[in-house]
């Protein structure tokens, strides 16, 4: 039983370790991670928009806000460490989808 358990915690903590890891490396190359948020599986974003936050990848993190899957973009507990520059392309970000929806189609 002690066995079953240990394998069970380590396939629980390997994805959202993977997660962390590709996320850390895509970032390495801040073209490359934005060229490639079409092709991403939603599953990463929220991963790798914390990495873009807290790495301070600026550009990275004002395309992830426009590729955003997802309905909600919690922001509230971004706040706790607020940083102008980095919140700023956020905000950035959100301007231009927003202004993206204005247009006709």
């Amino acid at each position: 039983l002690q066995r079953q358990r240990s394998r069970f915690r380590m396939s629980v903590q390997n994805p959202l370790r993977l997660l962390n890891l590709a996320g850390k490396s895509l970032l390495t190359n801040e073209a490359l991670a934005i060229s490639a948020l079409e092709y991403l599986p939603i599953e990463l974003f929220p991963q790798l928009f914390m990495e873009a936050f807290c790495g301070r990848h600026r550009k990275t993190l004002k395309a992830l806000v426009q590729a955003w899957p997802f309905v909600r973009l919690p922001l509230g507990g971004l706040m706790q460490t607020p940083h102008l520059g980095i919140l700023q392309a956020v905000l950035d970000g959100l301007d231009v989808l927003l202004a993206q929806k204005d247009q006709p189609k």
